[in-house]
């Protein structure tokens, strides 16, 4: 199992390595909070491996519209929203521990069905899947990413503390809050600095890093930062069909484990 997990992980970090250090925080922070809530070692379990792996679904999307600067249109949001059911269906014939599979499924699922990919609602959705879903939320906003800086904490906070009962699980929120904003700075232009808690500390050094790596890539002009990327190789009629075999050379190299295991 774990050796399955870490080929996930490796074909994720060969796409993109801003989901795979993403995909390590969500899973320090949901870990935490499951931990501080009490849920029992199996379940914990099911979410760490959850966490670890709930961007999976990524791998089917362009490389294009993870990084694109700016607002995504209709349609390419709409593409992005597939990549739970994407994990989803990757996963369903490998025999993983409790509701691991359907917690990733549910992890963008909103308290009062905004969410997708089911629109679910309250209790429908599972308490896993309501801690990965803020703990998703806090570190996004908290970290950098290739098309914008990071939020800060003060911001993460706010949206948490905003969408309390609507559509973040408040048990959930308050757990979250009780660990991770007790540091929050004063709220001015200044205070948008993310602040780990202590036993974080790995985290803020990786978003350090992750920021100026980040910061570098918003001062490049488009052109410059598509060169190189397979549009650099390939015209853009075949990139989709590269994206494809990607997709297909994981699914391969999941069935081969699988067989194995």
């Amino acid at each position: 199992m774990e050796t399955l997990i870490q080929v996930m992980e490796s074909t994720i970090a060969a796409r993109d390595p801003y989901t795979v250090h993403h995909q390590k925080r969500v899973t320090e922070i949901a870990c935490e909070i499951a931990t501080a809530m009490g849920l029992a070692e199996d379940r914990l379990q099911s979410l760490r491996i959850a966490a670890t792996l709930h961007d999976l679904g990524k791998v089917a999307i362009p490389t294009e519209l993870l990084s694109k600067p700016g607002k995504l249109t209709t349609l390419e949001f709409a593409l992005v929203k597939t990549h739970p059911q994407v994990a989803y269906n990757i996963l369903t014939p490998v025999s993983l521990p409790g509701d691991t599979a359907e917690i990733i499924l549910q992890h963008h699922e909103r308290l009062d069905g905004s969410g997708y990919p089911h629109g679910l609602k309250g209790r429908a959705i599972l308490l896993e899947a309501r801690i990965l879903g803020v703990a998703d939320v806090l570190e996004a906003m908290c970290s950098h990413r290739p098309y914008r800086p990071a939020r800060g904490m003060a911001e993460a906070v706010g949206e948490l503390v905003k969408n309390q009962g609507i559509l973040y699980d408040p048990a959930v929120v308050d757990v979250c809050l009780q660990l991770y904003g007790q540091n929050l700075p004063a709220a001015d232009a200044e205070s948008l600095a993310v602040m780990p808690p202590p036993e974080l500390a790995p985290w803020g050094n990786v978003i350090q890093a992750t920021g100026k790596f980040a910061k570098n890539r918003l001062r490049l002009p488009e052109a410059k930062r598509k060169t190189w990327r397979w549009n650099r190789l390939f015209p853009v009629d075949q990139r989709a069909w590269m994206h494809i075999g990607s997709f297909s050379l994981l699914g391969f190299l999941m069935t081969v484990l699988i067989i194995g295991i």
